[in-house]
């Protein structure tokens, strides 16, 4: 359940469909996506960040030939996101205690 809300929550966030969308058409580094995205840099990194803790992006460590500076491949997971209204309730419960008090 936590997982689903982390991935609700980074979903729900400003720039994540965009950076999702754009790696969809093919892996990218953390810098090209910011270029290509015009999406601040950091705030680019900030949210691939919380995209992998959510389990919707995988990050590889690579070095760039070219410069021989490292860098962070981020490619789409494979997921799925099932949300039923049971789900919910128990996600608002966690969050928030129950919601209904039975005396």
């Amino acid at each position: 359940m936590k997982r689903t809300q982390a991935q609700l929550k980074v979903l729900g966030k400003r720039h994540t469909w965009e950076i999702l969308t754009h790696i969809l058409k093919g892996s990218k580094y953390i810098t090209q996506i910011a270029e290509e995205t015009r999406i601040p840099y950091t705030t680019v990194q900030h949210r691939v960040t919380e995209l992998r803790s959510a389990g919707l992006v995988m990050i590889t460590n690579q070095v760039d030939h070219s410069t021989g500076r490292a860098i962070k491949i981020v490619r789409p997971s494979h997921f799925k996101i099932t949300l039923t209204p049971q789900d919910i309730l128990e996600m608002m419960e966690e969050d928030r205690g129950p919601l209904l008090i039975l005396r």
